[in-house]
């Protein structure tokens, strides 16, 4: 069951760093109109860009090496999607926002199973 949760996040959030990756210009473009920060945009695709990294690389190395704890994995994903959510509700994205709340309860879970 955790395997799975670690599989869902991970596609999940690795997609989502190829499509940042894959269409810079238009994912700033996107940023800068959703947040109404232009001048802001690129920074925040960059800190995207590296939360996604750290996300999909711990999830992975979680998955495949026994030297990383299953629980870690789950504490970088949380800590990320609490910054994802500020960032929708400063937008006032709210149904962007609640719709972070699935991979949080999928997160929370993962790490309750893992801790039990």
């Amino acid at each position: 069951m955790i395997l799975t949760i670690q599989c869902f996040l991970f596609i999940s959030f690795g997609y989502s760093l190829f499509e940042k990756l894959k269409d810079k210009q238009g994912y700033s473009l996107f940023l800068a109109h959703h947040l109404k920060l232009e001048k802001s945009a690129k920074y925040f695709w960059w800190l995207l860009v590296i939360l996604n990294t750290m996300v999909t690389l711990t999830l992975l190395m979680g998955m495949l090496s026994p030297l990383i704890p299953i629980a870690f994995s789950f504490k970088i994903t949380a800590c990320t999607i609490l910054i994802l959510l500020f960032g929708q509700r400063i937008a006032n994205d709210y149904q962007g926002a609640a719709n972070l709340g699935i991979y949080m309860a999928l997160t929370i879970i993962g790490w309750y199973l893992e801790t039990c």
